[in-house]
């Protein structure tokens, strides 16, 4: 595959998949921002501001190094810093917690925060599609990288 043509499936998966992850994941926030605004104390609302920030920064990432593939090519994506990247796999490790939690259901005390959080940590879960577009990036790292020939047509 090119990398013109590459570029081009990044971008498309980022459309199809990280793309309503990030609209899901943005009304999540305002939904945080509005709690904030409107001052409750309730625990399981406490619970949803910590689990809904999580995935601010790592969707942030994501899509700065969509956007610095798309546009600039695989030498942006080395010349990335590694915070960049790390914020972005840190949703991987997001989508992974949510899956663990998912599968062990259970609720614990319903007046612990934590109970609260483990129980909206689950939903993290909706951000898998995500993780799509993020793996085509490093592989697209680690082949297009100019020791590696693999790729290369004789």
């Amino acid at each position: 595959m090119t990398e013109r043509t590459s570029r081009i499936a990044v971008a498309f998966e980022a459309l199809l998949f990280a793309l309503p992850v990030t609209l899901l994941g943005t009304l999540a926030f305002a939904s945080v921002l509005f709690s904030l605004a409107s001052r409750s104390d309730q625990i399981y609302e406490r619970a949803q501001n910590i689990v809904y920030t999580l995935p601010v920064l790592p969707l942030l990432a994501g899509w700065t190094l969509v956007a610095r593939f798309v546009i600039f090519g695989s030498d942006s994506l080395r010349s990335s810093s590694r915070l960049l990247w790390l914020l972005a796999l840190s949703g991987v490790a997001l989508v992974c917690a949510a899956l663990l939690f998912r599968v062990r259901a259970n609720f614990g005390d319903a007046r612990s925060l934590w109970a609260w959080v483990r129980s909206y940590l689950g939903e993290l879960i909706f951000g898998a599609p995500a993780i799509v577009p993020l793996i085509h990036l490093i592989f697209e790292r680690r082949l297009r990288m100019p020791s590696n020939q693999s790729l290369e047509r004789p």
